[in-house]
């Protein structure tokens, strides 16, 4: 079973982790290398437990989304499942959970995704399409239900 919950500044280093093992290796795909220092300077800019969900996976912690609403969209700003929970289903869960809201509320849920992010093609898969850039280093999709 797949569930979220708030995250709680206990989830802090979980976090932490989680966004390490999760983006390591499409930013050093993407960029070349990880900069622990840099890395940790935009871990520490977006971490805030109100915006944070933990995902558990039969009551263990398995990744985290963030979503922000908006009048007139829903905005996925991070999801972060770890890697050894990957290819099982809980992304799409989770990205099927939002569609179904956005389709609710009306509005088109977007994202963000690095250029060199093999989860676009699940995106793309579920029915997402590319409708811009932000800067040259991500792809801005979009659902509309």
């Amino acid at each position: 079973m797949i569930q979220r919950r708030p995250a709680t500044d206990a989830d802090r280093r979980f976090l932490k982790r989680l966004n390490q093992r999760a983006y390591e290796p499409v930013v050093t795909a993407q960029f070349g290398d990880w900069d622990e220092a840099l890395q940790g300077r935009i871990f520490a800019g977006k971490w805030s437990a109100q915006r944070y969900q933990i995902v558990e996976k039969d009551g263990q912690r398995v990744g985290a989304i963030c979503v922000l609403r908006a009048i007139d969209h829903v905005w996925l700003g991070e999801i972060q499942i770890a890697p050894a929970h990957q290819n099982q289903g809980v992304g799409t869960h989770l990205l099927r959970e939002l569609i179904g809201e956005a389709r609710a509320l009306g509005v088109p849920l977007r994202l963000r995704v690095l250029i060199a992010n093999r989860a676009k093609a699940l995106y793309e898969q579920l029915g997402f399409v590319v409708v811009g850039r932000h800067e040259d280093t991500h792809f801005v999709l979009e659902h509309r239900g």
